[in-house]
């Protein structure tokens, strides 16, 4: 018996709905930012524990969380209430989302054993509570209506609000929670600091999930729907083998493990390569903040302007090599002795719109690899005659934790190879380990990057394999 599908209008949605529904992917934001900025230099330099070792604790609980994705994912599908199928997940997970952010960032005066379990035991628990949120709320977007455009248009202020969410919190850890205090010289070591960014956190965190659900719950609750029908295993396992052994799928897997690896060890490093490496003044974490916001907005700007012009893997591959030179360029002037100093008025303009550039063009390289997705949705349906939308994306997202986990870990291991001491201050780390944390990062990104660009520009699917694929399926459909 098959489960009666009632398929939303397609019409387009009210500009609150799409407000309300973006705003709730503020909670996201918040912790993916926290997580890649801050957490690591928390523990090891504020807390005192080894980097390698925290990320390793870091990466653990990415892993086990990862894991639990698809669980979350197919429950959902499997809920059949009177609130529908993914509001009472995402009420459920608002506070224990925040009860775990909180404990994150109010750790126990305890030994470093014990503190390293407690890092991965709240850890994992907050992942995973974001992740009860988040896959209901991200699966909420195709009921709210099946026009083409206004999906997009409501996954695009999800994606703007992420963003807006995590950058506004580390603005406000560097204007406002991490500055110096007579008790702490160095703001980026004040743990009193990292208690109030917790705090501000998990209340921006409930109002932002309980914002999103509320605002499309009356909308989906009238949304019909039957007791879920549960496949064989074996059929399952089946459309998995299909959908994972489709060629231009691993080349866009193994680009999303390198990207993300880059992602997740860029700016794991980010406060360190700030605060010790350029020895920024505390408004300078300010503009590194702002500088990455403008870089996502040129990035949609200039994604606009060459979709139509390019193919996708053309596109991806230019802007991420020209983000890579313009990245790697303060470094690499300054190991010939050609770039500013520290104590150089100029450094912070000069540095950050470098980096302006460098980030805006990753992100478009970012937002070009993931359009190429829906692409391969039709492919994979060519070959075997079905579409396995859900089975693609949770690979692609499992891909994308864990290879974040990855390049945290590799942060930690770049901090701990150069012999990083715990709880440094700005312009007493030996120019030696500086040296050397300045050249690992500089190669390991570059070979990271080349892998990805690598593999980009062998995927197969052009627009005008495209444009012929769907007029086949159309021409074939009853």
């Amino acid at each position: 018996m098959m489960a009666r599908v009632v398929l939303p209008a397609a019409q387009r949605l009210p500009l609150r709905i799409k407000l309300g529904n973006g705003f709730g992917s503020v909670a996201y934001g918040v912790k993916d930012n926290g997580f890649a900025t801050l957490l690591l230099l928390f523990y090891s330099q504020v807390m005192g524990l080894n980097a390698q070792l925290v990320g390793l604790i870091l990466l653990c609980a990415l892993l086990l969380d990862a894991l639990v994705d698809p669980l979350v994912g197919y429950w959902s599908d499997k809920t059949h209430s009177r609130w529908g199928k993914r509001h009472p997940w995402m009420y459920a997970a608002i506070l224990p989302m925040a009860g775990a952010w909180l404990m994150l960032w109010h750790p126990p005066q305890t030994s470093p054993g014990l503190l390293y379990g407690y890092l991965l035991l709240f850890a994992f628990l907050m992942r995973a509570a974001v992740s009860c949120y988040e896959i209901p709320a991200l699966s909420v977007v195709p009921g709210l209506t099946s026009d083409y455009d206004e999906r997009t248009s409501v996954t695009r202020w999800r994606y703007i609000f992420a963003w807006a969410g995590g950058l506004a919190m580390l603005m406000l850890a560097f204007g406002v929670f991490l500055v110096p205090s007579a008790r702490y010289p160095v703001g980026q070591l004040n743990i009193d600091g990292y208690g109030l960014y917790g705090w501000t956190g998990a209340a921006l965190m409930v109002i932002a999930a309980l914002v999103g659900a509320l605002t499309t719950h009356r909308r989906m609750a009238r949304l019909g729907s039957s007791p879920a029908v549960h496949l064989p295993l074996g059929e399952t396992l089946r459309k998995v083998g299909r959908t994972l052994a489709n060629h231009a799928f691993l080349i866009l897997l193994g680009t999303t493990l390198f990207n993300y690896i880059s992602v997740g060890m860029t700016f794991s490093t980010a406060t360190y390569v700030l605060t010790y490496y350029w020895e920024m003044p505390q408004a300078g974490f300010l503009v590194y903040s702002v500088a990455l916001f403008i870089g996502v907005i040129g990035a949609f700007l200039l994604v606009g302007f060459l979709q139509s012009r390019i193919e996708k893997r053309t596109g991806a591959v230019v802007c991420a090599l020209i983000s890579l030179v313009i990245g790697l360029l303060p470094y690499l002037l300054r190991f010939a002795g050609l770039f500013l100093q520290n104590s150089d008025p100029a450094l912070i303009p000069v540095l950050f719109t470098l980096i302006t550039i460098s980030n805006g063009l990753a992100v478009a390289a970012g937002m070009m690899v993931q359009s190429m997705a829906a692409d391969i949705i039709e492919a994979s349906q060519e070959k075997t005659g079905e579409r396995t939308e859900g089975l693609f994306f949770s690979a692609y997202f499992f891909t994308q934790k864990c290879a974040t986990g990855l390049g945290i870990f590799l942060a930690g291991t770049i901090i701990s190879a150069s012999g990083f001491p715990a709880k440094a201050r700005p312009g007493e780390v030996p120019t030696a380990v500086l040296d050397h944390f300045a050249i690992y990062f500089v190669i390991t990104l570059t070979l990271i990057t080349l892998a990805a660009t690598a593999c980009i520009s062998r995927f197969p699917i052009t627009r005008a394999d495209h444009e012929r694929r769907i007029a086949k399926l159309a021409a074939a459909a009853p």
